[in-house]
């Protein structure tokens, strides 16, 4: 009985159920990234190209990717915030994922292909939406940026490191050995989540939540009227301090369907924006760097693979960015994440010739970059679930799911875009204007987050200090 009990408590603890979530978040970016350095030489080797085009043939396999993860997040958002349970849509979305590994893997035809990829979004759109969700449910509030960090860093790592591998496996064994990785890595996430069980969530938090932080802000009406608002509705000008006023906009919003009112949310919309920067920065790069270091210096697959952990190793910082704006609010780590990244994106230009000096230069670079892009995408991705949080609170229903899904929506349009404007740039001006356009596209999140984005962590924390010292 002692031992079962103590198993049944490992099961709901919470180290297990962070390792499982960040398990499956780096599944879902690897599956994601190992493939794309295959399907051109998969598609040719085993005569599969359309129209005998391996551009339009890889193209559409990876759009197929990102837009099924594009749609297939909303619907999932609405599922789960009505749900009482999350593990009926994450054994889907594993089911998903491994059928899709299956296809791969038994693929004789691009309808086969093409299925396995579409499967992949799907469950890629499930995992990362359901475990964001589970993930907030888990932690503290005032941990949320240091484990949101940690998570999509980890989403981050599978991307960035995955190309490396499935080149190098596919090179040297060929597509089945990649199928086996992959089938691998699902069994290690569907073990985990069938141990793990997450804690029942308590519906009636949103009504608890949303009176004890209407008494914190009536104590601190002067603090309130200095800080940002954390609105679902357009940000106003002023501070709404007629009751009638206020009950007419909350009633407005609560006719709103749970997505659209946070959408309405400058706020999200800013995170949102920041997010989609750094996949398009990471997209662009894993799309151009390759073929710009093999034309450059003349490397192989390999060497260019290993320059990637440059980026990847510096994003195992994103807990220390997400516990940053734990403590000093997401606002101006995120600006000076955005400002700190962009010359170092521009500066990339300087990357001219073969020579030690330019390879060494390239490496700081990217290591710099790799760094500084931590700085906003941990406290953004935590401003998402500030944002439902209060959105929920103001509806009294579950909206972490809904602003989890629409920051997925991001990174997918991201995924797709990214590559194509990069790979673009690239054909038609060249790397060194190519980086400088990465860099001002960059530098254009400084002004939405110095404008929008709140540290209400900060002041709630402050509000609850003074409320313990009286």
């Amino acid at each position: 009985m002692l031992s079962t009990s103590r198993f049944a408590a490992f099961r709901s603890s919470k180290p297990l159920i962070l390792f499982t979530i960040c398990t499956a978040m780096f599944s879902d970016g690897f599956t994601y990234g190992i493939v794309t350095p295959v399907i051109p030489f998969l598609l040719q080797d085993e005569n599969l190209l359309i129209n005998n085009n391996v551009q339009l043939t890889t193209s559409l396999l990876i759009a197929s990717f990102s837009l099924a993860d594009f749609f297939g997040a909303p619907l999932c958002a609405w599922y789960v915030d009505r749900a009482r349970s999350r593990r009926l849509p994450w054994y889907f979305g594993i089911v998903l994922i491994t059928t899709g590994s299956l296809l791969f893997g038994l693929s004789n035809n691009i309808a086969m292909l093409m299925c396995s990829r579409i499967f992949h979004g799907l469950s890629s759109s499930i995992l990362y939406t359901v475990g964001l969700a589970v993930l907030v449910d888990t932690i503290g509030k005032d941990e949320v940026g240091k484990w949101m960090g940690t998570a999509m860093s980890c989403n981050n790592i599978g991307i960035i490191v995955s190309p490396l591998l499935g080149g190098i496996v596919y090179d040297k064994a060929g597509k089945m050995a990649v199928f086996g990785i992959m089938l691998g890595l699902g069994a290690i996430d569907i073990v985990l989540r069938v141990v793990m069980k997450e804690q029942p969530r308590d519906m009636k938090v949103f009504m608890k939540s949303s009176n004890s932080s209407g008494s914190l802000t009536t104590k601190e009406g002067d603090e309130k009227e200095k800080e940002p608002h954390i609105t679902i509705t357009a940000l106003p000008s002023t501070p709404q301090s007629n009751d009638t006023a206020t009950s007419a906009n909350a009633s407005r919003t609560r006719r709103l369907p749970g997505i659209l009112a946070l959408v309405r949310s400058p706020r999200l919309l800013a995170a949102m924006f920041g997010v989609f920067i750094n996949e398009t920065i990471i997209a662009s790069l894993c799309a151009t760097l390759p073929l710009f270091v093999h034309s450059t210096f003349d490397w192989t697959a390999l060497p260019a693979g290993l320059l990637f952990l440059c980026i990847a190793i510096p994003a195992f910082g994103g807990p220390l960015a997400g516990a940053l704006s734990d403590r000093f609010g997401a606002r101006w780590i995120a600006v000076s994440g955005f400002a700190l990244t962009a010359p170092i994106l521009i500066l990339l230009r300087l990357v001219q010739h073969d020579s030690l000096q330019q390879k060494i230069l390239l490496c700081a670079l990217l290591t710099i970059a790799g760094s500084t892009v931590t700085l906003f995408l941990a406290p953004l991705g935590a401003e998402c679930s500030f944002v439902a949080e209060e959105a929920s609170e103001a509806l009294g229903c579950d909206l972490y799911a809904s602003s989890f899904s629409l920051m997925n929506c991001s990174l997918a349009s991201a995924g797709l875009l990214g590559p194509m404007a990069a790979g673009g740039l690239m054909d038609s001006v060249g790397w060194k204007w190519m980086t400088v356009a990465m860099g001002c596209f960059c530098a254009m999140g400084i002004a939405p987050c110095a404008l929008v984005t709140g540290d209400k962590r900060a002041v709630i924390k402050k509000v609850e200090d003074n409320s313990t010292s009286a």
